[in-house]
């Protein structure tokens, strides 16, 4: 999600070179339906913004666990900015499959930074996206939302702890925030919240949004089972399309300012429960009331006390940003939720009750 908002923002107001870690197949897919490639040849899917061919994104299969294949690709096409979003970033799925999780989050950003910081003739500047469960909500460590940059971190789960250890990574290999301008670090570490496209084609993509499969149409004559859906923790749900322009601001700023580096914070303010961001979604899409109180209901506790099996998430972990803003010398006017949810689901006409 966030790498296609980033390459179409980029698409049409950049000429340097990025590469972007953490694109799956599904997009491949979308960038096919929606920017066909050149001459229809669809093996190296070069989707272009304006169908022109100086404009254009390469997609490449490319293993981040294969450390050989990784330096190959990066020392062959010199990228001046690699922006790394890829990781396991489902806690409960990070559970079931630590290890590989584990060398994913954290060893292939070691591997991305060291080559960063190895290549003889250059080094390209490496943006590490994080994650706002790096902090506890102030469960343990007693420091409470919304968090600065320099908030004491206190991951409550697996995932989390892996995203603080990539940055910890970040920092230690590039020398991010270092005063020696001779040991002056490349590195850019973005913590955001919960991601939302603006764009996407399956609702699996981002947990804004796979809460809206209880608005599906079920078959004639099936038990419908009411779905609990959390009320309990507080997310900032963030459009994709807004970290993209964040990004770019940095981008910019690191590539006339070899000096640019250390950890910020983008989140839109706005503050939801995932049943409250239903609801929202099922009056935009104007299911009755009736039929969203007979698929869901709101879960006021804990998931994690209900299900020993879940990780444990933290309630609120509220990102401030104004030290974002202040080294930007700007700021992103963030989304509504009323306007990304309405973009959202223009991905899926039709396929809801009561449309």
């Amino acid at each position: 999600m966030l790498g296609r908002a980033l390459h179409r923002l980029l698409l049409t107001s950049s000429s340097y070179n990025v590469v972007g870690t953490g694109h799956s197949r599904l997009t491949v897919t979308h960038y096919h339906e929606h920017f066909p490639p050149p001459n229809n040849d669809t093996a190296h899917s070069s989707p272009s913004a304006a169908d022109s061919l100086a404009n254009t994104v390469e997609l490449h299969k490319l293993d981040l666990l294969d450390h050989k294949a990784t330096t190959e690709f990066i020392q062959h096409h010199h990228p001046d900015i690699i922006i790394h979003c890829a990781a396991q970033r489902y806690p409960d799925a990070f559970e079931s499959n630590l290890e590989e999780s584990i060398q994913l989050n954290v060893e292939s950003t070691r591997h991305l930074a060291q080559l960063c910081m190895s290549q003889p003739d250059y080094r390209p500047h490496l943006i590490y996206i994080s994650t706002s469960y790096v902090f506890d909500g102030g469960v343990i460590s007693k420091e409470f939302p919304p968090y600065v940059p320099t908030s004491v971190a206190n991951p409550i789960n697996n995932y989390g702890r892996s995203k603080w250890d990539g940055e910890c990574v970040i920092r230690d290999v590039m020398n991010v925030a270092k005063s020696n301008s001779d040991c002056r670090g490349r590195g850019i570490i973005v913590r955001v919240p919960l991601l939302y496209g603006e764009d996407c084609v399956q609702l699996d993509e981002s947990p804004a949004l796979e809460m809206m499969k209880v608005l599906l149409p079920t078959a004639t004559g099936t038990t419908i089972k009411k779905k609990k859906i959390d009320n309990w923790a507080l997310r900032f749900p963030t459009s994709c399309e807004d970290v993209a322009k964040a990004l770019k601001l940095m981008i910019d700023r690191a590539l006339i300012d070899e000096h640019f580096d250390g950890t910020y914070h983008v989140s839109s303010p706005h503050g939801i429960t995932k049943y409250g961001l239903l609801q929202l979604q099922s009056q935009l899409l104007n299911v009755p009331k009736s039929e969203l109180d007979e698929r869901a209901v709101g879960n006021d506790d804990n998931p994690s006390a209900a299900n020993p099996l879940a990780a444990p998430r933290p309630q609120c972990t509220q990102l401030n940003c104004e030290d974002t803003w202040s080294a930007l010398g700007c700021q992103v006017e963030f989304t509504t939720l009323q306007d990304g949810m309405r973009r959202s689901s223009r991905g899926f006409p039709g396929r809801f009750i009561g449309q």
